[in-house]
């Protein structure tokens, strides 16, 4: 139950990164590209991400929870550039900088040897 803890700690600051890069529709011209296409284009990273923390939490240990943290990574380095989205600004874009800081300071701070 340690590591499913763990995992969802891990996951909730990403989700919330990838929910809050959105933005309104009608915007400016720029919306297709952050408000739409995004979803569809890390579509492979959230399903990788995904089944990493579904076979950490059925099968823990270190190797999941470094393919767990390995597609974390891969799923923030995917996000990273849609927080040059146009509309993303002022309060909204230091509020977003501030959950991708702390998502990646969690996957850091992951530590699989007490998956064991």
């Amino acid at each position: 139950m340690k590591f499913l803890k763990k995992s969802l700690i891990a996951a909730l600051p990403l989700l919330f990164c990838f929910l809050n890069v959105g933005c309104s529709v009608g915007e400016d011209n720029d919306v297709g590209s952050c408000s739409v296409r995004w979803s569809i284009e890390l579509q492979d990273e959230i399903n990788a991400m995904s089944q990493a923390a579904i076979a950490r939490a059925q099968n823990p240990g270190p190797t999941t929870c470094e393919n767990f943290r390995s597609a974390s990574e891969a799923f923030l380095e995917a996000l990273r550039p849609y927080g040059n989205c146009s509309t993303l600004t002022g309060q909204s874009r230091s509020e977003w900088q501030n959950e991708m800081d702390e998502a990646e300071t969690r996957i850091q701070e992951l530590d699989c040897s007490e998956d064991t």
